[in-house]
């Protein structure tokens, strides 16, 4: 059941891990709490448990602050947008994945019980070398509506070298430790 609405928090003046931390856990609590809202005003199907995600793209500036990379603009400007993240964020440097994870289980009468909240990151390193694949990607349109202007679940895989954590927390949803959480809230995993 998706959020009733897609207005989130941004990351204006946010420059360090603490601050965005924070912040990506409340905007995941806040599409939590806008689902469990959901459930509890429609009791059918009854609901047992609710588990709300988010993932940015995280890239150090020149002067080691951090920066969060939402989606390309929606105009004609996109590929300007997504070339000039690729060469002054991604090729030959690290940039980073975090999703948070805010999951519960529920009671009958759809009560909030053991609630857990998590954040994971993920490293990730372009190669210098794939500049010359940049036009092409931007060709096949594939950076338009991805966080950072890629997917690495797609063609945008050819210009990753490296990836320190969860690859799937890349793509969008860290599934390890999504079912490490609902273990841990005694959800039968099988």
């Amino acid at each position: 059941m998706p959020a009733r609405s897609s207005e989130e928090a941004g990351f204006e003046g946010l420059r360090d891990w603490s601050a965005l931390e924070a912040r990506q856990c409340e905007i995941t609590r806040t599409k939590f709490d806008d689902v469990l809202d959901q459930c509890t005003k429609n009791p059918e199907p009854s609901h047992t448990a609710i588990l709300a995600a988010d993932t940015i793209i995280v890239v150090s500036e020149a002067d080691d602050s951090l920066h969060v990379l939402g989606q390309p603009p929606t105009d004609n400007s996109w590929p300007n947008t997504v070339r000039d993240w690729f060469e002054k964020y991604y090729f030959g440097r690290i940039h980073w994945a975090m999703s948070s994870i805010c999951a519960a289980q529920l009671t009958e009468d759809g009560t909030e019980l053991n609630t857990v909240e998590r954040i994971v990151k993920s490293e990730v390193t372009f190669t210098e070398d794939s500049r010359r694949w940049l036009d092409w990607y931007l060709a096949t349109g594939e950076p338009k509506g991805k966080s950072g202007g890629y997917g690495i679940q797609g063609l945008g895989s050819l210009f990753v070298g490296q990836v320190v954590g969860s690859i799937s927390n890349v793509v969008g949803l860290p599934l390890r430790e999504t079912v490490e959480i609902l273990e841990e809230l005694d959800f039968p995993i099988n």
